[in-house]
């Protein structure tokens, strides 16, 4: 494989570049967009957002699953996207259009095992996210878990954009530190730096840009958030293996930052593991490629 890299130019700058170039190549859903405008403007109501979403009728039918799921327990079944929305409100409608809708569109052309991969990873990282803001009073529970499903979208965007070449890099180098160096050594930045900027340009909150960016890494300051995006991390690498050095970085985490014994931690590696393959499931994906 031939380099890149242009030691001339900045890492952000490279990145932004290949935002810029996948905007080209695969604009994001119009809709999608027009919702996430609507649900960060204070001044829009709700009746907007309905209008909107009605134009998508697979964004549509995704939130009366969801409004109707297990999760929300409503006590009668919502068939009306006007009350869908009213019940989840614009945070949550926010989220689920990013999962469900950008998401979506940017694993479509990407290749089986990156596909396999992604989703087993972020669905594995989501959950954990999700399941630690019931152990910290900063973390919010659909926040934790979009961030999650957000961690490793600098590998679809590089997916989409150099298809054939990163493929290779891909095939090349385990996930974690060796594939971080990988993407570097060619590209001149890393999918955690990539994803990042494609979330900046996506304007989501700085908050889950910067634990993006950083969930590779140790420097987390601290943040809730970010600690618990490297926690899901290590953990999507190391789920099924507890004698990984990964494993062992990731249930120290949860004892010195969470304050999880060690009956807390078994019932969260299970409850993933049941949560993952429910939410393969419920995305529509097939985790095995």
């Amino acid at each position: 494989m031939v380099m890149l890299v242009d030691n001339r130019v900045e890492p952000i700058d490279l990145a932004d570049a290949f935002v810029q170039r996948l905007d080209r190549l695969h604009s994001a859903p119009k809709v999608a967009q027009q919702v996430l405008q609507l649900t960060r403007d204070p001044n829009s109501n709700i009746d907007d957002i309905v209008k909107c979403v009605e134009h998508d009728p697979g964004l549509a039918a995704k939130i009366l699953q969801v409004v109707n799921s297990s999760k929300y327990g409503v006590a009668r079944q919502i068939t009306s996207i006007k009350h869908g929305v009213s019940y989840l409100g614009k945070d949550a409608i926010r989220m689920l259009t990013i999962s469900f809708s950008m998401v979506e569109s940017l694993t479509k052309r990407s290749k089986g095992r990156i596909f396999a991969d992604y989703w087993q990873r972020a669905l594995t990282i989501a959950s954990i996210s999700s399941y630690l803001a019931d152990h910290h009073k900063c973390l919010k529970k659909d926040e934790a878990y979009t961030a999650g499903l957000l961690a490793d979208v600098g590998i679809l965007v590089f997916s989409q954009v150099e298809r054939e070449q990163y493929s290779l890099i891909y095939e090349s180098y385990p996930h974690g530190d060796a594939l971080i160096t990988g993407e570097r050594q060619y590209f001149g930045f890393d999918h955690a730096l990539l994803g990042a900027r494609l979330l900046d340009h996506w304007d989501i909150p700085l908050e889950i840009v910067t634990a993006v960016e950083n969930h590779h890494g140790t420097n987390q300051h601290g943040c809730p958030l970010g600690v618990a995006l490297r926690t899901g991390t290590l953990l999507a690498g190391s789920l099924w293996n507890i004698s990984s050095t990964e494993y062992l970085e990731a249930e120290d985490i949860l004892i010195s930052f969470f304050d999880l014994n060690e009956q807390q931690i078994e019932t969260l590696i299970a409850d993933c593991k049941q949560d993952v393959a429910e939410s393969a499931e419920f995305f529509g994906v097939n985790l095995e490629g």
